[in-house]
């Protein structure tokens, strides 16, 4: 009898611990995510997953100098426990040396998979200047070959079909009762007023063409990838 007492009481504290990373997530996918990505791995603000700081701390009296406010005047004591509890169940094992030839991989961004295309400065998608130190080989892996799975905060894909049957598929940047603007392919923006659009259609599918490289090619992309850390030359 008492074995099974203590059997349901950790099932009852695994289940309440679910239930906090439950609500934790729901909150950081709301506040934190457009920064720091739906899995805590990092975008425009700095992958959470591995970090050594005191998250609690961070969340409530945010970091000066930076874009981190603080949140406390926004979230009690538990909620913050609750985040910080989904982040901690994001966290990954930290990554060893990447094998490949970065030289290689290198040529490839610029040449063969045509990724400064959309990632150079000005592009259509996000910049990697830091992505090595933002995330890691295994997400990166994962975004090469499933760009959909997620994608990034910011850069939603839209199509506008206008009413002369002509349409553009781009990134969106603005939209609401009267208008819509969008970041097409060609790096162009755009911006159309509701009386021009036949219909607007929120594209699930990122804009990053599934690679058709071989798998040596992605080792040696992954180990270019992974030296832009955004450090000073």
């Amino acid at each position: 009898m008492r074995r099974l007492l203590l059997v349901l009481c950790f099932a009852q504290l695994l289940s309440a611990q679910s239930a906090d990373v439950d609500v934790g997530k729901g909150n950081f996918r709301l506040y934190c995510a457009p920064c720091h990505g739906i899995h805590a791995q990092g975008g425009r603000g700095p992958d959470l997953t591995q970090t050594t700081a005191d998250l609690a701390h961070v969340i409530s009296e945010g970091v000066p100098g930076t874009e981190m406010g603080a949140y406390s005047s926004q979230f009690d004591d538990a909620m913050i426990a609750r985040i910080v509890s989904y982040i901690r169940s994001t966290a990954r094992g930290a990554s060893g040396p990447v094998a490949g030839d970065p030289e290689h991989g290198r040529a490839l961004f610029v040449g063969t998979a045509n990724c400064a295309g959309c990632h150079a400065a000005g592009g259509v998608g996000p910049s990697l200047a830091r992505v090595g130190r933002q995330r890691s080989p295994a997400y990166l892996r994962e975004k090469l070959l499933h760009p959909s799975t997620e994608i990034t905060p910011g850069y939603e894909t839209l199509i506008v079909t206008l009413k002369d049957g002509s349409n553009v598929r781009g990134i969106r940047r603005g939209l609401d009762d009267f208008s819509a603007q969008l970041i097409g392919l060609d790096r162009r923006f755009y911006s159309f007023r509701r009386n021009e659009v036949a219909s607007i259609e929120k594209d699930s599918h990122s804009l990053m063409p599934d690679q058709k490289l071989t798998e040596p090619e992605i080792t040696d992309l992954l180990a270019y990838l992974s030296t832009l850390r955004g450090d000073a030359k």
